[in-house]
Parts: C-alpha cells; sequence; structure tokens
C-alpha cells in the first residue's frame, strides 16, 4: 500500500448492482455521485446498462474495452467482481461503495461515502494491490492440434465441479509439469488470497493475507480424507486435466462466468501480470476487515 499526494481523475465509469429493493435509494446516490465528480472537474463520467437507466439515459454507456481512470462499484463484492472481468492492461483505480451484505472488497458506505470522497480527491488514500488469476483452456481441433477457446481473469477464484451430477470427478493436477496428485472430489477450487475468504473458506480453505502471492488448491468434499487444501507460490504453472469418462465438467469464474468443459480439454492457471489496485483510507485493512466483517469475537 503506498499513499498518493495527488490525484487527476479525467475519467470515471460507474457500475451498479441490480437490486429492485434499494432502486430508489441507489437512483438518489448516483445522481449526488455525478454531481460530485462534475464538481471534481470529470470531464467523461460513463456508466454499465443499471447505472444508465437508473439514471433516465443522461450518462454514456462504458466501453469494456477502453481503461478508465477510476472506476466505482455501487453494490456488494459480486458488483467489483464484475468490474475485475472489464479490467485493463492501464486501467485507473477501483472503489466499491457498499450496499449490499458484508462487502470485504468495498471501502465505503453510503453513510460516509461523501466526506470520504473529498479525501480520495485530495489524494489521501491508499493503494492496495490485488493479485490476479489468469486461466487458459485447451482443446484439440480436428486436426488434433491444442488451441485455445477460453480465456479469462478471477480475483477470487477458479472453481471446477462435474456439471451437475451427483458423482466423484478425478481432477490431474501438475504444478510446473509436476504431478501434485489426482483429486477425487466433487470439485476442485483455485484461490487467489483474497478469494481466501470466499468459496474456498467455505469448503475448509484457509484464510491467506492478501499481501502474499499464492494460490490455494482447495478440493471439494474429496473422497480422500488426506486430499487437503494446499498453499503453493503464485508463480507457479497450474496445469489441470479430467477423467475421461466423465461427460461433461463446469468451469466457475468468480461465481459468475460459467464455461462447459470437455473431459479431454485441459486447463492452464497462472498468475496474470495485471492486479487489480484498489482504494483504501486506511493501512492494515484486511486484519480490520477480518475483525470486522468475521465478528472474530471481540467484546464491544
Amino acid at each position: 500500500m503506498n499513499a498518493r499526494k495527488k490525484t487527476n481523475f479525467k475519467s470515471v465509469a460507474i457500475y451498479t448492482h441490480y437490486k429492485p429493493q434499494k432502486e430508489k435509494q441507489e437512483k438518489e446516490f448516483l445522481a449526488k455521485l455525478v454531481k460530485f465528480l462534475g464538481r471534481k472537474g470529470v470531464k467523461n463520467i460513463v456508466g454499465d446498462v443499471r447505472t444508465v437507466s437508473l439514471l433516465g439515459n443522461s450518462l454514456k454507456l462504458v466501453d469494456d474495452e477502453k481503461k478508465y481512470d477510476l472506476k466505482i462499484g455501487i453494490g456488494g463484492d459480486g458488483t467489483l467482481l464484475k468490474m475485475i472481468r472489464t479490467l485493463q492492461k492501464k486501467d485507473g483505480l477501483l472503489l466499491g461503495i457498499n450496499f449490499g451484505t458484508l462487502g470485504f472488497l468495498s471501502e465505503l458506505t453510503p453513510e460516509n461515502a461523501w466526506e470520504s470522497l473529498e479525501e480520495i480527491f485530495a489524494g489521501k488514500f491508499f493503494i492496495d494491490e490485488r493479485m490476479l488469476l489468469k486461466s487458459f483452456v485447451w482443446r484439440k481441433n480436428s486436426h488434433d492440434e491444442k488451441e485455445k477457446v477460453f480465456r479469462a481473469y478471477a480475483l477470487n477464484d477458479f472453481a471446477f465441479g462435474h456439471g451437475g451430477l451427483a458423482r466423484l470427478t478425478n481432477f490431474r493436477v501438475n504444478v510446473e509439469r509436476r504431478k501434485l496428485s489426482v483429486y477425487r472430489a466433487d470439485g476442485l477450487i483455485f484461490a487467489t488470497p483474497t478469494g481466501s475468504t470466499a468459496y474456498s473458506l467455505s469448503a475448509g480453505g484457509p484464510i491467506v493475507s492478501h499481501a502474499l502471492d499464492a494460490v490455494i488448491i482447495t478440493p471439494v468434499a474429496p473422497h480422500r480424507l488426506s486430499h487437503r487444501p494446499i498453499v503453493i507460490p503464485a508463480d507457479k504453472a497450474i496445469n489441470i486435466s479430467f477423467d475421461s469418462r466423465v461427460d461433461s465438467i463446469s468451469m466457475t469464474v468468480d461465481g459468475q462466468i460459467h464455461f462447459s468443459l470437455k473431459s479431454s480439454d485441459e486447463v492452464t492457471i497462472q498468475r496474470a501480470t495485471r492486479r487489480a489496485r484498489f482504494i483504501r483510507l486506511k493501512k492494515n485493512h484486511f486484519f480490520r476487515t477480518l475483525r470486522n466483517k468475521m465478528g472474530w469475537g471481540e467484546k464491544k
């Protein structure tokens, strides 16, 4: 984390989650936010489909192929994960305003947003960099040659399952071309430290500080009790292949994007060169968030 001395946000993209029960509150907040950004000299303000709709088409639609100085997510962690899918190599900073529940990734709430935004535009904040994972799916074509058929980035995790069938699947995992194991399980999760408090945690994986670059491999309901979660260095390429007897395998990216795999497909997972950079107002944010969000037994 590094403190900033000044800011110059010329372009801002706004993403808003879809929750009809909070539509009135979000609409009022967005209107005030756009006026605030205008007063701060932001020349290019755009929004996703939900944002543009709530504001009566008064903003231009975001172009996810372009970079922006600041991306603001109005919602919970799901909204920020949606923003990650649009992350470009030279994108600027990310800011979450929590209209959801836990909000591990969000920095602001509607109640403290305006005072905090003043600080941010005055340069009084820190940058919290988070590691991303990149995945490629390789499939043989009609000439028996491997070709890339899918690519994705994940802030939290890549999760593999058996396509909805209630049976075990064999997941063959190699790390740097060395065999790690064949996991016979309902599923297998490959998580970042950020994702260690998401699906991986529910499956029995460890909590890992986001200050580390690592990959957590967590089996879901493994057949062997000796198959426990393992943490490996992030600079090691991981290769996954599957049981040829399985008809279909599901691959889920950050719990939002689904891709159907063939049993003959191979998947590569590695650390991405690009990173997500979140705005934080205070240092040591991770441990404070764990205490507050997970209710770690502190007396008030």
